[in-house]
């Protein structure tokens, strides 16, 4: 994986926690974290930093960022009903996007198809409790 897909997997998942808020608060949210990302891959990029090593980093701040990315989010504007169906999808995410990641290091193509049914399954289950939310 690149730095460049990595950081384009945070980029998607800000402007998944940041949707539904005011537009100038979700764009100014998505600007922080993406030009965070921009540095933070030329920065290793300087230092040598090998690629693959600049994405795993990358991926490692997005899953160990989840829990305050969540807290902005209710700061920003509180959760209504239950909290507990997103943070089961946003877990899903996570854990299906570690398999991926270190399934691609150990060369452990089961671990990677793990983490693909996480997502897929996350993704499924965001997308069925906000079509039953309308």
């Amino acid at each position: 994986m690149t730095p460049e897909r990595a950081a384009r997997l945070v980029s998607r998942w800000v402007r998944f926690y940041t949707r539904g808020l005011p537009a100038a608060v979700a764009r100014r949210r998505i600007e922080e974290i993406d030009a965070d990302l921009h540095d933070h891959i030329a920065h290793e990029r300087a230092h040598g930093t090998a690629d693959r090593r600049i994405a795993r980093n990358v991926l490692s701040r997005m899953a160990r960022g989840l829990a305050a990315d969540a807290s902005w989010r209710r700061r920003a504007r509180p959760l209504e009903g239950n909290p507990m169906k997103p943070l089961l999808a946003v877990l899903a995410t996570v854990l299906g996007v570690a398999a991926i990641v270190f399934g691609e290091a150990d060369d452990a193509p089961g671990l990677q198809l793990l983490g693909a049914l996480f997502v897929v399954g996350a993704v499924t289950f965001g997308v069925r409790a906000s079509l039953r939310g309308r």
